[in-house]
């Protein structure tokens, strides 16, 4: 009989895999936004005996304007979040971000959002991370509860939406035979839905799809970078128009937690 954790892999992956395609053959506007992504995130224990951890990521975006190839014309993005997380068993990591600041800027692919507003926004994430191994293949279920309160200077006062996000992740060492070993190159793939709802959010609940690859390295045993391709959608309100968001992503992470996984085992 067929693992359950197998079957959750393969009803995702046919979930997640057929999507992106049947959204780019229907009959919405299909708006070019270039885009250029970057992460950065430390994270550790808080001492060498205790599950607890602490984890810091800051996210730096720009974009193109109009439709335009060049991804770091304008800003998109920029913002900062502490985590608080704990190592419940050895696959699995709750994580914590009690407020985090986000800056936004409105995507620029029409000329109708020249005028659109730059929109601060905070964010509370409760964050479950789920890893599986099949023999060098790296899974990582991830899922995040969001709770969302936009525009945060506007006279009026904020909107507040909840937001539901899944990603599937696969990391496969291509050098090595295990992960978290030092010096172990690495492809980094993963899709993600967004779902969001609440008493001030419109009509388009499933609000976006993110595709990535990338080709990664670890080295120093506790630090590694990926320099990959993201492929996004972004439903706009009106339900007939759709940003179609691509261009490359960097990151750069300080898993210095990740030292410690020989001597607990567990799975960063």
């Amino acid at each position: 009989m067929m693992p359950l954790r197998k079957i959750f892999l393969l009803a995702a992956s046919a979930v997640f895999l057929p999507l992106t395609s049947a959204l780019a053959q229907d009959d919405t506007e299909h708006l070019d936004n270039r885009i250029m992504y970057t992460k950065y995130t430390i994270a550790d224990f808080f001492n060498d005996s205790t599950k607890w951890a602490w984890e810091l990521d800051v996210v730096y975006r720009r974009q193109s304007e109009l439709g335009e190839g060049d991804f770091w014309a304008q800003p998109l993005r920029y913002s900062i979040r502490p985590w608080i997380a704990y190592q419940a068993t050895k696959m699995t990591r709750i994580h914590l971000n009690p407020v985090g600041m986000f800056f936004t800027a409105p995507r620029y692919p029409a000329e109708s959002d020249l005028n659109s507003n730059f929109e601060r926004e905070l964010r509370t994430t409760l964050q479950i991370n789920n890893y599986v191994f099949f023999g060098r293949f790296n899974f990582t279920h991830r899922i995040r509860l969001e709770s969302r309160w936009r525009g945060i200077d506007r006279p009026e006062g904020p909107n507040q939406n909840f937001r539901v996000r899944y990603r599937l992740r696969l990391r496969t060492p291509l050098n090595t035979d295990y992960f978290y070993k030092n010096n172990t190159l690495y492809m980094s793939k993963y899709s993600e839905m967004h779902v969001e709802f609440g008493k001030d959010y419109g009509t388009n609940h499933f609000s976006q799809n993110r595709n990535y690859v990338g080709l990664g390295y670890r080295f120093w045993d506790w630090t590694r970078i990926e320099l990959g391709y993201i492929y996004q959608l972004n439903f706009r309100g009106n339900n007939r128009q759709v940003d179609v968001s691509q261009g490359p992503m960097f990151y750069l992470f300080i898993d210095i937690l990740s030292r410690n996984q020989r001597r607990y085992k567990y799975a960063f």
